[in-house]
């Protein structure tokens, strides 16, 4: 199979599971038993990382994926999300394989995803399953690109190493070091030339309107919705925000949610 036919039929992964994931929010409720299974996997996935043990997390992965699929209750879904996942089994395997253990962070992304589900929030889940897909080309992408570091650009690195990382701790030393293969100063000039910001200013800028599109598209917990883009003190991230859209997140949320609620009278009434 080319790149090119298993970068397609990865895609074609992240809209299925994407899909299931918006469907399996919404029946949440009226499913906790697959909520049970899918929780009771958690564990064994980070007990499979931290032992290495690649048959365990591939086994466990797949038990978690298709308790997803299946819970989404559509017809002929499981169907083809398995063809899929059958077809790409190298290709996971030849990525775990090299990527591995990106351990904290994976086990992060997995219970995110359950969470997101349990929380009965569709556009959560459905934000939360696609980045969990499309995290390991960029895993792919990052080791390749430490393979030909001379010739990388290394703000763009670092700038899709901040997008894909933002909830975990970053710095522009060990960004500058081990992504962007330069000093902590041209990567920092960088910045400025480019975006007009500094390396940490950037960050927040791109955590914060994170926060916003979660703000407005899902119902997760401002608390929840904190730690997901790289704030683990709530006061803080609420002082940032503020700061930035001028509103609390709650404040900023309830007008956003009047706004679209003044939209759609507006759209009925015409």
């Amino acid at each position: 199979m080319t790149d090119l036919e298993i970068r397609r039929l990865s895609e074609l992964r992240s809209l299925l599971e994407s899909f299931a994931a918006r469907r399996a929010a919404e029946n949440a409720a009226t499913q906790p038993e697959r909520l049970q299974t899918m929780r009771a996997t958690l564990p064994q996935i980070v007990s499979a990382i931290r032992r290495r043990d690649y048959p365990s997390f591939c086994a466990a992965d797949y038990a978690l994926h298709d308790a997803i699929v299946t819970m989404a209750d559509v017809p002929l879904l499981r169907e083809l999300w398995h063809t899929v996942w059958i077809s790409l089994q190298d290709f996971h395997r030849k990525g775990c394989e090299e990527c591995f253990p990106d351990a904290r962070v994976l086990a992060e992304e997995h219970g995110h995803l359950v969470e997101t589900i349990a929380l009965g929030d569709p556009a959560a889940a459905e934000d939360a399953a696609r980045h969990h897909v499309e995290a390991v080309w960029y895993r792919i992408a990052e080791r390749d690109g430490a393979a030909t570091a001379q010739h990388a650009d290394p703000l763009q690195r670092a700038c899709a190493h901040l997008a894909f990382r933002m909830h975990c701790p970053l710095r522009l030393t060990e960004v500058a070091k081990k992504v962007a293969f330069t000093s902590p100063g041209n990567l920092s000039r960088l910045f400025r030339q480019h975006h007009g910001l500094g390396f940490q200013a950037y960050l927040q800028k791109i955590r914060l309107d994170k926060a916003a599109e979660l703000l407005r598209s899902t119902q997760l917990p401002i608390a929840r919705i904190a730690r997901r883009v790289g704030y683990r003190d709530l006061s803080r991230f609420s002082q940032h925000f503020k700061r930035k859209f001028g509103a609390s997140p709650s404040a900023w949320r309830e007008s956003q949610e009047s706004h679209l609620q003044l939209r759609h009278s507006q759209a009925k009434s015409s």
